[in-house]
């Protein structure tokens, strides 16, 4: 009654199927198609206001690279009693170290504890590009994450280790600008190919310009060329003068795409190889 609408007035809606039951004094119109935020927002309204979206589904919220939850996933205070087949429910009664917010209208973990959870949750190569992409929008940011892991993790909980492991590999200024970048990094690294330095600046004519890797005792850049990046007709100049550059400032230029690095990754670290070691 608390929407001015009766048990049997809903039972009426249900049986006409206008409207469907999630989960307890919960239903769905069914003529909106449904979705995994949907799903969520069902879940937040079944569990009260204690209950917070976290891991898979946060990550989603906030609209993480690759990032879909299939199932909701919400954290809620220990004391709550709520079981349910279509929830992964957390519990804890930390909610400092959750440091929620609201996204979207619903109460969501911070950035920081929801990329935590996803460590423990993603294969590496998924989690690293969630949390570039995290970290590329400004989300958070490599200090914001070490001071996190300061002061609200210990070392045997889940996703802490990985966390630091990822820290610990990426430029802790430079993020990767898009997938293509974070493949590159763990293939040269996967492949012992190291010394890169990232982001690394070049000007000419009053212009700065930016490449991804740049070995600068063997005179070499190694710029990501993909399709989501520089395709755009309306950048192709720009692109053009950028891989200009490096030439008139005694680089070689090698540009790793989408199928180098995906399809033919060993004929590609070959072709990297020839360039470092060529005089």
């Amino acid at each position: 009654m608390r929407w001015g609408v009766t048990r049997k007035q809903l039972a009426a809606l249900r049986a006409q199927e206008v409207i469907e039951r999630v989960h307890p004094d919960v239903y769905r119109m069914t003529a909106v198609a449904p979705s995994n935020e949907q799903a969520l927002r069902a879940a937040l309204l079944w569990a009260g206001e204690g209950a917070a979206a976290a891991g898979l589904s946060a990550a989603e919220l906030y609209g993480l690279e690759g990032i879909r939850a299939e199932v909701p996933e919400i954290v809620v205070p220990r004391r709550s009693g709520l079981r349910s087949a279509q929830v992964l429910i957390r519990r804890t009664d930390d909610r400092a170290a959750l440091m929620l917010r609201v996204e979207r209208g619903l109460r969501v973990t911070g950035v920081e504890p929801t990329l935590v959870a996803l460590a423990s949750l993603l294969e590496s190569e998924a989690f690293e590009i969630a949390c570039e992409d995290a970290r590329r929008r400004r989300l958070t940011s490599v200090p914001a994450l070490r001071a996190y892991l300061r002061r609200f993790t210990r070392g045997g909980r889940r996703g802490v280790q990985e966390m630091r492991r990822l820290l610990a590999e990426l430029d802790p200024v430079h993020a990767s600008r898009s997938t293509l970048e974070v493949k590159t990094r763990r293939l040269l690294v996967a492949h012992g190919v190291t010394g890169f330095v990232r982001e690394f600046p070049l000007a000419w004519k009053g212009r700065t310009y930016r490449y991804d890797f740049a070995f600068e005792q063997e005179r070499t850049i190694l710029e990501t060329n993909g399709r989501r990046w520089h395709d755009d007709p309306t950048t192709y100049e720009h692109d053009h003068e950028k891989w200009s550059v490096p030439g008139r400032h005694g680089y070689r230029l090698v540009l790793a795409t989408w199928a180098k690095v995906t399809e033919h990754a060993d004929e590609f670290v070959a072709e990297l190889a020839v360039a470092l070691t060529t005089r």
